[in-house]
């Protein structure tokens, strides 16, 4: 016959168990802060309370890891899309939906050291990422990563160097789902250099008009969205500076110009674009003394131009050895009609690998890179 526990002892009895449980359950996995020296970041970023915030598109992490056959990231920035790479294999695509960490790897073997590659693939607009860190089983450890390229470059550009609506048509609903940023050109020619690489571009971003602005405009251009850490859709002195210092790059890449010429009723002078062109530049240089700047010319072949034109003579204008200008389209259309998804303005997964191809010897030539 069974005696009766008093009530005071069971419920003593009952708490050791609860709290029993639960350190068993945070005993079975470990988690690895933001802040570890065995991350490390690309692109814009900033650490807040061991917590990595990104604000623009393609940035990235790489980590290496070894004692655990599971790894899920601590990430959050709900409706932003992010793929991962482990051990080298195919990206695979992952959207943040809530809180809980993502699984990333499972079955690993445990005796082994991996590495992973985590890329952000929708552009700043999209909203803050929080990364806090990795999550490993017990046992698990975080160890030193790859080491960094020796080569860094900087793509300023629109929704273009975004790699919007290379995937699939925009069907007016699924922007970021149609966006694949780790598969615009400016992720794609950085790996054929052998390059690690920023990315800070804006869907619908000018030089002194952005698509479907009014005349005048009183929103962000792109010579106060390069000066910023992350995306912000007006102008205030709450925005956090970039500085420059903490991820320094070879070179600058330029490729603007396109939504300055969208408004069908009225467009930029050649006086005006030069002017606001010319303004980006000495911003650019401003922050990046050393670097080289490079200015592609615009990709889509049915805008006049001349704008390329322009672009070239606000290069030549800044008396600067260090600044270049490559045309795009110089003797023939660079991209046939099917290599964009729209047929003529964003390109296609296809259209990226070609811009991406087109542009290696030439960037390579000016950055003397063998």
């Amino acid at each position: 016959m069974f005696k009766k526990i008093p009530f005071l002892l069971l419920a003593v009895f009952s708490a050791a168990l609860i709290l029993a449980g639960a350190e068993c359950a945070f005993g079975e996995a470990v988690h690895l802060a933001a802040d570890s020296p065995f991350i490390r970041y690309y692109g814009r970023w900033e650490m807040q309370d061991k917590t990595a915030l990104s604000g623009q598109g393609a940035t990235y992490i790489h980590a290496k890891f070894t004692g655990s056959s599971d790894l899920r990231a601590d990430l959050t920035g709900k409706g932003v899309f992010w793929e991962y790479s482990i051990d080298g294999r195919s990206f695979q695509r992952l959207e943040v939906k809530g809180n809980g960490p993502l699984t990333l790897g499972k079955g690993l073997a445990k005796d082994e050291e991996h590495i992973v590659t985590l890329v952000r693939s929708s552009e700043g607009q999209a909203g803050i990422s929080e990364f806090k860190g990795f999550i490993l089983e017990k046992g698990g450890r975080l160890i030193s990563p790859p080491q960094d390229k020796k080569r860094r470059l900087e793509f300023v550009g629109d929704s273009i160097t975004a790699g919007a609506i290379n995937l699939m048509p925009y069907n007016g609903k699924n922007y970021y789902v149609s966006e694949d940023g780790n598969m615009s050109y400016a992720p794609l020619l950085s790996r054929l250099l052998d390059a690690d690489w920023s990315v800070v571009a804006k869907s619908g971003g000018g030089v002194v008009h952005n698509y479907a602005d009014p005349w005048p405009s009183d929103k962000p251009h792109a010579i106060d969205r390069y000066g910023w850490t992350f995306f912000h859709d007006a102008i205030s002195k709450d925005n956090p500076e970039w500085d420059s210092h903490k991820f320094p790059v070879d070179a600058v890449i330029v490729a603007l110009g396109v939504n300055d010429f969208s408004d069908p009723h009225r467009k930029p002078t050649k006086r005006e674009f030069c002017t606001g062109y010319n303004a980006l530049l000495q911003k650019i240089r401003q922050m990046n003394p050393q670097a080289k700047i490079i200015c592609l010319g615009l990709l889509p072949s049915h805008l006049p131009g001349e704008i390329s034109g322009w672009i070239a003579a606000s290069v030549q204008a800044q008396h600067d050895d260090k600044v270049y200008f490559v045309p795009l389209n110089d003797k023939a259309p660079l991209l046939l009609p099917e290599e964009y998804t729209d047929g003529s303005t964003h390109p296609n997964i296809l259209g990226h690998i070609k811009v991406a191809a087109y542009l290696k010897d030439k960037i390579a030539a000016i950055m003397e890179w063998e």
